[in-house]
């Protein structure tokens, strides 16, 4: 289910600003048959994460089943970087819907599996590690040290990103996949329904993909104002409403703008429908 939901995201479309089958979106260094390539070779790891998950022993601390998930997922992006030829396609996905497999595994294997007991979990493996990361890039970014994109951001900004998010438990996810059911429940495809929720996402999560290119204030105004029209405008049941969507594809391309977060964190939504039904 990991796998095919990583695969349902690429093909996916359309997509504002992301790769998808007829578009690169934003990007000019990679395209659809990257991620093909990018989702083919972490396609053996998924069943490794669930099982450090439903295999792990109920006496240890959760934050160890976390760290284990993490040294997986340093094989996965090795796995990924060769596939791809040194393009990052999924790293944020690979550290996400890991966390969200495992402990998939681990509250399959303890008798819940409720979606809010998945991401309940999935936050407790790592807020602690988390937490003490946000506390270290503070400490270096104030000693003057080099920082990732993401990592400056939390230290000029205070927004956490996909770091904030996982050790709270996922709650941009819960909210894509209320948006994502409730969309099926109306007799919408799909298709059609990843897309509702995937503006669902792109409103909600703090996506530092949007604000590395464009900046923090385009995301918190502009960006936030042009995804949220394109939600009002659009209806997942008739496929005639994807004028809205297009139109945000085509302003946020303008801007060199990504929401790759947003993306990373529908394929975890996908994953969680069809792991809950």
């Amino acid at each position: 289910m990991a796998s095919l939901a990583s695969f349902e995201e690429v093909l996916l479309s359309p997509k504002p600003g992301l790769v998808c089958p007829d578009s690169a979106g934003s990007h000019s260094d990679m395209n659809w048959a990257t991620f093909a390539a990018g989702a083919s070779a972490l396609a053996p790891f998924w069943r490794v994460q669930a099982l450090e998950g439903a295999r792990f022993p109920h006496y240890k601390p959760l934050e160890e089943l976390g760290a284990n998930l993490r040294l997986v997922g340093r094989e996965m992006e090795s796995a990924m970087f060769e596939a791809t030829g040194g393009v990052n396609t999924h790293k944020g996905l690979i550290f996400a819907l890991s966390l969200i497999v495992g402990a998939s595994g681990l509250c399959f294997s303890r008798g819940r599996t409720s979606k809010d007991s998945v991401l309940k979990t999935a936050g407790d493996l790592i807020r602690a590690s988390v937490t003490e990361e946000m506390e270290d890039i503070g400490r270096r970014g104030r000693r003057g040290e080099e920082l990732t994109h993401g990592e400056k951001i939390y230290f000029l900004h205070g927004i956490g990103g996909i770091r904030a998010e996982a050790k709270n438990g996922f709650p941009s996810v819960k909210k894509g996949l209320d948006a994502l059911e409730e969309a099926v429940s109306r007799g919408a495809a799909l298709r059609d329904a990843a897309i509702s929720a995937l503006l669902v996402l792109m409103a909600e999560c703090e996506d530092t993909n949007v604000m590395h290119r464009g900046g923090v204030r385009f995301w918190s105004g502009e960006y936030k104002e042009m995804t949220r029209d394109a939600m009002a405008k659009f209806d997942p049941v008739d496929p005639r409403f994807y004028e809205s969507v297009r139109y945000l594809d085509k302003r946020l391309i303008e801007r060199g703008a990504s929401p790759g977060g947003a993306a990373d964190l529908l394929a975890c939504t996908l994953f969680m429908y069809r792991s809950i039904i």
